[in-house]
């Protein structure tokens, strides 16, 4: 491919729909467990935080407002987030880039009522076709 050629993407990709076992599961580079305590959540965006191959992801077993999971990681200029919002077969990926404290207050409302305000600020995710 050229330099002038510029790869398609496409915001249409759909998964499967996730399946949590344990009222809500946090999953890293290094683990993956059930969780209790928003401190186990916290210390692991921390992990995130410091470093630049890592992510988290907070899955919760009761998709109430359709949103199954977040999960994030540090990109240049910020911190990717992304949300995954279901429907009644599939799941699709929606994204937008924050600081560490809009990352932090977004997993913490999460964990504490499996919803995420302002959804409308979240863009599709593309992915190169």
């Amino acid at each position: 491919m050229s330099e002038n050629q510029k790869r398609e993407t496409t915001t249409n990709v759909l998964f499967e729909k996730t399946v949590c076992e344990a009222p809500k599961n946090i999953r890293t580079q290094y683990e993956d467990k059930p969780v209790e305590y928003w401190t186990e959540v916290e210390d692991c965006i921390f992990d995130m935080f410091e470093d630049e191959d890592q992510f988290i992801t907070l899955t919760v077993a009761n998709a109430r407002h359709n949103i199954r999971f977040v999960q994030a990681c540090r990109i240049s200029g910020g911190i990717n987030v992304q949300i995954g919002v279901e429907d009644e077969k599939n799941t699709k990926l929606f994204e937008k880039t924050c600081t560490e404290d809009e990352c932090l207050d977004i997993f913490k409302e999460f964990y504490n009522s499996s919803y995420i305000h302002d959804v409308e600020k979240y863009s599709p995710v593309e992915f190169f076709i």
